[in-house]
């Protein structure tokens, strides 16, 4: 056993419930007070079910399982975006109790490495802008870029920021 953090690639289906499972716990801890349950509903079964997960995945989105020692503390979900230079954090959720210990920041740095090797040099994402999370993204260095009110159906908007950074490649000395 390892108190390392691991980066698990999300590639079965039993990894897909895992994920679905967590996400479950996660939104309805989390963004209930945000956004109210009626969102929540629509947006976990929209967005963080396995099906929806799966399709994704199928567009190109990578899915890991964030784990330490064989406990799976949340997980993240890219899009790399080659042809923009860029790598698009579709998700980055961790249960509550593996929160504000340094783990988010361990997730980001694996996420802009991620990046880094593809050759890609800008990591983006969006947040909902009462989500206290937007301050722990500026901490990280990211920057608010644009507003965006997106219609996600359902008679449900989303009110985030587009927040980015670059993560320019590191020169070989």
């Amino acid at each position: 056993m390892t108190n390392t953090l691991e980066f698990v690639p999300v590639h079965t289906p039993e990894q897909l419930d895992t994920v679905a499972t967590i996400a479950r716990e996660i939104w309805y801890e989390y963004y209930v007070p945000l956004i109210g349950r009626a969102q929540v509903d629509y947006m976990v079964a929209k967005f963080q079910s396995v099906e929806a997960m799966a399709s994704q995945m199928a567009s190109g989105y990578e899915y890991f399982l964030v784990r330490r020692s064989d406990i799976y503390l949340g997980y993240l979900a890219v899009q790399p975006q080659p042809a923009e230079g860029r790598l698009f954090l579709s998700k980055l959720y961790l249960l509550d109790r593996h929160r504000g210990g340094g783990t988010g920041r361990a997730c980001m740095e694996f996420i802009e490495r991620l990046g880094r090797d593809r050759g890609l040099n800008l990591v983006w994402l969006t947040v909902n802008k009462g989500n206290p999370s937007v301050k722990a993204y500026q901490r990280l260095g990211f920057s608010i870029a644009a507003e965006i009110v997106m219609d996600i159906g359902g008679g449900f908007v989303m009110d985030d920021y587009r927040m980015e950074k670059l993560v320019v490649a590191e020169r070989q000395v």
